[in-house]
């Protein structure tokens, strides 16, 4: 993150990547322990937050994912309700052609009944039938 220069026992002034002056800091490594070097002075904290970061990107990856998933649900749900509705008016349409039928069964056994009596009147009365009281 910062980069140090020492040279002929004068100390420059450098800057950290993220605009700050770098400070000097002891390494807590194996390899290096207690050596000295310029570090940010941010250091834990920027690591922090950009872990942070990281684990909110990860999170805002997810929540696309979900939110992709919903997306699809809600298509075939309104695919559903759409199917749905086209069954019931295809129903109701059933529905309303079966009365007309009986309707039109009833009327038509109506005419046949009309009709009949009207024939066996006809013919009683043209051939002379006495019918039984």
């Amino acid at each position: 993150m910062s980069s140090s220069s020492v040279s002929s026992g004068r100390t420059l002034k450098r800057k950290c990547l993220c605009g700050d002056e770098a400070v000097m800091k002891p390494s807590g490594t194996d390899l290096n322990p207690g050596r000295r070097f310029l570090g940010c002075p941010k250091y834990p904290k920027a690591k922090l937050i950009e872990d942070k970061a990281n684990e909110y990107e990860k999170k805002a990856t997810e929540y696309e994912s979900k939110a992709k998933e919903f997306d699809n649900m809600t298509e075939v749900y309104e695919w559903r309700i759409k199917e749905m509705k086209r069954v019931e008016r295809k129903k109701i349409k059933e529905a309303g052609t079966m009365e007309r039928n009986f309707w039109m069964k009833l009327l038509v056994a109506l005419l046949v009944l009309v009709g009949g009596c009207i024939l066996f009147n006809y013919g009683v009365r043209e051939e002379g039938i006495a019918l039984p009281r």
